[in-house]
Protein backbone atom coordinates (compact mmCIF):
# COMPACT_ATOMS: atom_id res chain seq x y z
CA UNK A 1 0.00 0.00 0.00
CA UNK A 2 3.08 2.23 0.03
CA UNK A 3 2.53 3.27 -3.59
CA UNK A 4 -1.24 3.69 -3.31
CA UNK A 5 -2.66 7.20 -3.44
CA UNK A 6 -6.04 8.89 -3.92
CA UNK A 7 -6.71 12.49 -4.85
CA UNK A 8 -9.80 14.36 -5.95
CA UNK A 9 -10.78 17.64 -7.52
CA UNK A 10 -14.02 19.38 -8.29
CA UNK A 11 -14.61 20.05 -11.99
CA UNK A 12 -17.87 21.92 -11.45
CA UNK A 13 -20.64 21.99 -8.89
CA UNK A 14 -21.94 18.59 -10.03
CA UNK A 15 -18.77 16.76 -11.11
CA UNK A 16 -15.90 15.39 -9.06
CA UNK A 17 -12.82 13.56 -10.40
CA UNK A 18 -11.18 10.96 -8.16
CA UNK A 19 -7.71 9.83 -9.27
CA UNK A 20 -6.51 6.41 -8.12
CA UNK A 21 -2.81 5.49 -8.24
CA UNK A 22 -1.17 2.14 -7.53
CA UNK A 23 -2.63 -1.24 -6.55
CA UNK A 24 -6.32 -1.35 -5.61
CA UNK A 25 -6.49 -4.52 -3.52
CA UNK A 26 -7.36 -5.97 -0.13
CA UNK A 27 -5.07 -3.54 1.67
CA UNK A 28 -6.02 -0.34 -0.16
CA UNK A 29 -9.69 -0.91 -1.05
CA UNK A 30 -10.97 0.33 2.36
CA UNK A 31 -9.09 3.59 1.83
CA UNK A 32 -10.84 4.21 -1.50
CA UNK A 33 -14.20 3.21 -0.01
CA UNK A 34 -13.81 5.75 2.79
CA UNK A 35 -12.80 8.51 0.37
CA UNK A 36 -15.78 7.85 -1.92
CA UNK A 37 -18.25 7.73 0.96
CA UNK A 38 -16.97 11.10 2.20
CA UNK A 39 -17.37 12.59 -1.28
CA UNK A 40 -20.87 11.12 -1.54
CA UNK A 41 -21.89 13.39 1.32
CA UNK A 42 -20.97 16.45 -0.74
CA UNK A 43 -23.86 15.79 -3.11
CA UNK A 44 -22.12 15.59 -6.48
CA UNK A 45 -24.23 14.32 -9.36
CA UNK A 46 -21.35 12.75 -11.28
CA UNK A 47 -18.26 10.95 -9.99
CA UNK A 48 -15.43 10.22 -12.43
CA UNK A 49 -12.72 7.75 -11.44
CA UNK A 50 -9.44 8.49 -13.25
CA UNK A 51 -7.74 5.08 -13.44
CA UNK A 52 -4.88 6.07 -15.73
CA UNK A 53 -2.32 5.32 -12.98
CA UNK A 54 -4.00 2.19 -11.64
CA UNK A 55 -1.53 -0.70 -11.69
CA UNK A 56 -3.65 -3.55 -10.30
CA UNK A 57 -7.21 -4.24 -9.18
CA UNK A 58 -8.56 -7.36 -7.50
CA UNK A 59 -12.03 -8.45 -6.40
CA UNK A 60 -11.91 -6.17 -3.35
CA UNK A 61 -11.33 -3.19 -5.61
CA UNK A 62 -14.20 -4.24 -7.84
CA UNK A 63 -16.37 -4.60 -4.77
CA UNK A 64 -15.70 -0.99 -3.79
CA UNK A 65 -16.78 0.24 -7.24
CA UNK A 66 -19.94 -1.88 -7.23
CA UNK A 67 -20.79 -0.91 -3.66
CA UNK A 68 -20.37 2.80 -4.35
CA UNK A 69 -22.45 2.52 -7.51
CA UNK A 70 -25.28 0.98 -5.46
CA UNK A 71 -25.14 3.88 -3.00
CA UNK A 72 -25.83 6.47 -5.68
CA UNK A 73 -29.36 7.78 -6.08
CA UNK A 74 -31.21 7.67 -9.40
CA UNK A 75 -29.88 11.07 -10.48
CA UNK A 76 -26.18 10.43 -9.77
CA UNK A 77 -23.70 8.65 -12.03
CA UNK A 78 -20.33 6.91 -11.70
CA UNK A 79 -17.99 6.93 -14.70
CA UNK A 80 -14.59 5.36 -15.28
CA UNK A 81 -11.86 7.07 -17.30
CA UNK A 82 -8.62 5.72 -18.78
CA UNK A 83 -9.13 2.13 -17.62
CA UNK A 84 -5.89 0.16 -18.23
CA UNK A 85 -6.20 -2.85 -20.57
CA UNK A 86 -5.79 -5.50 -17.85
CA UNK A 87 -8.40 -3.90 -15.65
CA UNK A 88 -10.77 -3.41 -18.59
CA UNK A 89 -10.46 -7.12 -19.34
CA UNK A 90 -11.31 -7.90 -15.71
CA UNK A 91 -14.45 -5.75 -15.95
CA UNK A 92 -15.47 -7.55 -19.14
CA UNK A 93 -14.85 -11.02 -17.67
CA UNK A 94 -16.99 -10.20 -14.64
CA UNK A 95 -19.76 -8.62 -16.72
CA UNK A 96 -19.26 -5.27 -14.96
CA UNK A 97 -18.19 -3.39 -18.08
CA UNK A 98 -21.84 -2.56 -18.82
CA UNK A 99 -22.55 -1.36 -15.29
CA UNK A 100 -20.35 1.75 -15.50
CA UNK A 101 -20.00 4.48 -18.09
CA UNK A 102 -16.44 4.16 -19.39
CA UNK A 103 -14.40 6.68 -21.40
CA UNK A 104 -11.03 6.44 -23.13
CA UNK A 105 -9.84 9.83 -21.86
CA UNK A 106 -10.52 12.00 -18.84
CA UNK A 107 -11.53 14.91 -21.07
CA UNK A 108 -14.28 12.79 -22.62
CA UNK A 109 -15.48 11.66 -19.20
CA UNK A 110 -15.86 15.20 -17.79
CA UNK A 111 -17.22 16.85 -20.93
CA UNK A 112 -20.80 18.15 -20.55
CA UNK A 113 -22.17 15.83 -23.23
CA UNK A 114 -20.81 12.66 -21.61
CA UNK A 115 -23.46 12.69 -18.89
CA UNK A 116 -26.41 12.90 -21.27
CA UNK A 117 -28.27 9.73 -22.14
CA UNK A 118 -28.40 8.42 -25.68
CA UNK A 119 -31.79 8.59 -27.39
CA UNK A 120 -33.83 5.41 -27.77
CA UNK A 121 -34.96 4.44 -31.25
CA UNK A 122 -38.69 4.02 -31.83
CA UNK A 123 -38.67 0.21 -31.54
CA UNK A 124 -36.63 0.36 -28.34
CA UNK A 125 -38.90 2.96 -26.76
CA UNK A 126 -41.96 0.87 -27.65
CA UNK A 127 -40.40 -2.27 -26.14
CA UNK A 128 -39.58 -0.44 -22.91
CA UNK A 129 -43.11 0.88 -22.71
CA UNK A 130 -44.53 -2.60 -23.06
CA UNK A 131 -42.10 -3.93 -20.45
CA UNK A 132 -43.18 -1.24 -17.99
CA UNK A 133 -46.73 -2.49 -18.37
CA UNK A 134 -46.01 -6.23 -18.38
CA UNK A 135 -43.32 -6.69 -15.72
CA UNK A 136 -45.35 -5.62 -12.66
CA UNK A 137 -47.51 -8.73 -13.18
CA UNK A 138 -44.52 -11.11 -13.16
CA UNK A 139 -44.14 -13.20 -10.02
CA UNK A 140 -40.45 -14.11 -10.41
CA UNK A 141 -37.26 -12.93 -12.04
CA UNK A 142 -37.59 -15.73 -14.57
CA UNK A 143 -41.14 -14.65 -15.35
CA UNK A 144 -39.82 -11.14 -15.93
CA UNK A 145 -37.12 -12.53 -18.22
CA UNK A 146 -39.77 -14.45 -20.18
CA UNK A 147 -41.81 -11.28 -20.65
CA UNK A 148 -38.73 -9.44 -21.93
CA UNK A 149 -38.14 -12.22 -24.47
CA UNK A 150 -41.73 -12.15 -25.70
CA UNK A 151 -41.57 -8.37 -26.13
CA UNK A 152 -38.14 -8.19 -27.77
CA UNK A 153 -38.83 -10.96 -30.28
CA UNK A 154 -41.38 -8.62 -31.89
CA UNK A 155 -39.34 -5.42 -32.13
CA UNK A 156 -36.39 -4.20 -34.20
CA UNK A 157 -32.94 -5.73 -34.27
CA UNK A 158 -33.67 -8.00 -31.29
CA UNK A 159 -36.60 -9.50 -33.22
CA UNK A 160 -34.39 -10.20 -36.24
CA UNK A 161 -31.75 -11.86 -34.06
CA UNK A 162 -34.19 -13.99 -32.07
CA UNK A 163 -36.24 -15.00 -35.08
CA UNK A 164 -33.06 -16.00 -36.94
CA UNK A 165 -32.30 -18.32 -34.02
CA UNK A 166 -35.77 -19.86 -34.24
CA UNK A 167 -37.07 -18.36 -30.99
CA UNK A 168 -40.85 -18.63 -31.09
CA UNK A 169 -43.71 -17.55 -28.87
CA UNK A 170 -43.91 -20.87 -27.02
CA UNK A 171 -41.09 -22.82 -25.35
CA UNK A 172 -39.93 -26.26 -26.37
CA UNK A 173 -42.25 -29.16 -25.40
CA UNK A 174 -41.83 -30.32 -21.82
CA UNK A 175 -39.89 -27.24 -20.68
CA UNK A 176 -41.29 -24.67 -18.24
CA UNK A 177 -39.24 -21.43 -18.46
CA UNK A 178 -41.43 -19.79 -15.82
CA UNK A 179 -40.58 -22.26 -13.04
CA UNK A 180 -39.04 -20.13 -10.30
CA UNK A 181 -39.73 -18.87 -6.80
CA UNK A 182 -42.08 -15.94 -6.45
CA UNK A 183 -40.60 -12.53 -5.62
CA UNK A 184 -41.75 -11.42 -2.15
CA UNK A 185 -43.82 -8.23 -2.19
CA UNK A 186 -41.31 -6.48 0.07
CA UNK A 187 -38.45 -7.28 -2.30
CA UNK A 188 -40.39 -6.20 -5.40
CA UNK A 189 -41.11 -2.74 -3.99
CA UNK A 190 -37.42 -1.80 -4.22
CA UNK A 191 -36.80 -3.32 -7.63
CA UNK A 192 -37.02 -1.27 -10.80
CA UNK A 193 -35.92 -3.69 -13.52
CA UNK A 194 -36.94 -1.51 -16.47
CA UNK A 195 -34.83 1.41 -15.23
CA UNK A 196 -31.90 -0.93 -14.57
CA UNK A 197 -32.16 -2.44 -18.04
CA UNK A 198 -32.41 1.05 -19.58
CA UNK A 199 -29.18 2.14 -17.91
CA UNK A 200 -27.39 -1.02 -18.98
CA UNK A 201 -28.66 -0.66 -22.55
CA UNK A 202 -27.32 2.90 -22.77
CA UNK A 203 -23.90 1.68 -21.68
CA UNK A 204 -23.99 -1.18 -24.20
CA UNK A 205 -24.84 1.30 -26.98
CA UNK A 206 -22.11 3.71 -25.89
CA UNK A 207 -19.56 0.93 -25.79
CA UNK A 208 -20.23 0.10 -29.45
CA UNK A 209 -20.28 3.79 -30.43
CA UNK A 210 -23.93 3.83 -31.47
CA UNK A 211 -25.79 7.15 -31.88
CA UNK A 212 -28.93 5.68 -30.28
CA UNK A 213 -30.11 2.72 -28.21
CA UNK A 214 -31.77 -0.10 -30.12
CA UNK A 215 -33.58 -3.26 -29.12
CA UNK A 216 -30.37 -5.21 -29.66
CA UNK A 217 -28.79 -3.14 -26.88
CA UNK A 218 -31.81 -3.83 -24.67
CA UNK A 219 -31.52 -7.56 -25.39
CA UNK A 220 -27.84 -7.54 -24.37
CA UNK A 221 -28.73 -5.54 -21.25
CA UNK A 222 -31.48 -8.01 -20.31
CA UNK A 223 -29.03 -10.90 -20.61
CA UNK A 224 -26.56 -9.11 -18.32
CA UNK A 225 -29.23 -8.08 -15.81
CA UNK A 226 -31.07 -11.40 -15.48
CA UNK A 227 -28.09 -13.74 -15.92
CA UNK A 228 -28.99 -17.38 -15.33
CA UNK A 229 -32.73 -16.63 -15.29
CA UNK A 230 -32.62 -15.36 -18.86
CA UNK A 231 -30.30 -18.24 -19.78
CA UNK A 232 -33.02 -20.65 -18.64
CA UNK A 233 -35.60 -18.86 -20.78
CA UNK A 234 -33.31 -18.98 -23.82
CA UNK A 235 -32.64 -22.68 -23.26
CA UNK A 236 -36.38 -23.33 -23.09
CA UNK A 237 -36.68 -21.70 -26.50
CA UNK A 238 -33.85 -23.67 -28.10
CA UNK A 239 -30.91 -21.27 -27.98
CA UNK A 240 -28.34 -19.79 -25.58
CA UNK A 241 -26.57 -16.53 -24.80
CA UNK A 242 -23.49 -17.36 -26.89
CA UNK A 243 -25.64 -17.73 -29.99
CA UNK A 244 -27.52 -14.52 -29.21
CA UNK A 245 -24.35 -12.49 -28.58
CA UNK A 246 -22.84 -13.96 -31.73
CA UNK A 247 -25.81 -12.76 -33.79
CA UNK A 248 -25.76 -9.36 -32.12
CA UNK A 249 -22.04 -8.94 -32.83
CA UNK A 250 -22.56 -9.93 -36.45
CA UNK A 251 -25.39 -7.42 -36.81
CA UNK A 252 -23.40 -4.54 -35.27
Amino acid sequence: MENFAISHRQVDERTCVVAVQGDLDLASAPQLKLALVELLGKGYGRYVLDLSRLTHMDSMGLGVLVGFHKRLDDQARLALACVPPKQRKLLELTGLDTRFDSFATLDEAVSPGSASALPFCTDAAMALGLASTALPFATSRRAEALRWLRILRLHGEAARVLCALGVGETPLPGVDPDADEMIPAAARSDRDPVTSVCELAVRVARKRGAPSVGTGDILAAVMHFYGSDFDAVLTAHGTDRDEVFGRLDAAA
